[in-house]
């Protein structure tokens, strides 16, 4: 099977931004609930289109962000040996050290927000060996709040590159919710 580093880079950005540290949950601004749109630019290596945004969109609510960053957070302290954040004003910073298919990921980000309705973050990450091939990335997300969910869409419903799910669904089904 071959792995879409795309798809990879772009779950594995949205869990580690929302969960980057539970304890300063309450310091982070709420995201408004409804519809975000998500764009990804990755110079990951084998990425389809390397170089090229990818686009997501994501229904939202605050029981989804919750989970979400409990997730990120589990994801998190099941990988991570190091996991450090803080807030100043809108900025969140933080770094991570985590283990990944034989490798040790060094990751460092910056999060600015804009209120509740949107953030930009930006992201370095050092592969120590590489990682399919990858010795460093640097992955920029910009997402924003577009107005009401879909209609037929859910909290939780999440289309990526032509794909839907529902990530707190998917969680339910790996067993992470126990």
């Amino acid at each position: 099977m071959k792995i879409n580093m795309k798809i990879v880079g772009v779950a594995g950005a949205t869990l580690f931004v929302a969960g980057a540290n539970l304890s300063l949950a309450q310091s982070m601004p709420k995201m408004k609930a409804g519809m975000w749109e998500n764009t990804v630019m990755s110079d990951a290596a084998g990425a389809k289109g390397k170089g090229e945004p990818t686009k997501s969109t994501m229904c939202i609510d605050d029981s989804v962000t919750e989970q979400m960053m409990k997730m990120g957070q589990g994801m998190a302290q099941a990988m991570c040996s190091k996991n450090t954040s803080q807030i100043s004003g809108n900025k969140m910073t933080g770094s991570v050290e985590c283990k990944m298919g034989g490798s040790t990921i060094n990751s460092t980000s910056v999060t600015t927000f804009n209120g509740d309705t949107s953030y930009r973050s930006e992201s370095k990450s050092v592969y120590t060996p590489p990682l399919y091939g990858m010795k460093e990335t640097v992955t920029v997300t910009e997402a924003k709040y577009v107005g009401a969910c879909k209609s037929g869409m859910k909290p939780g419903d999440i289309n990526t590159m032509g794909i839907t799910m529902n990530i707190i669904e998917m969680n339910k089904m790996m067993g992470a919710n126990k």
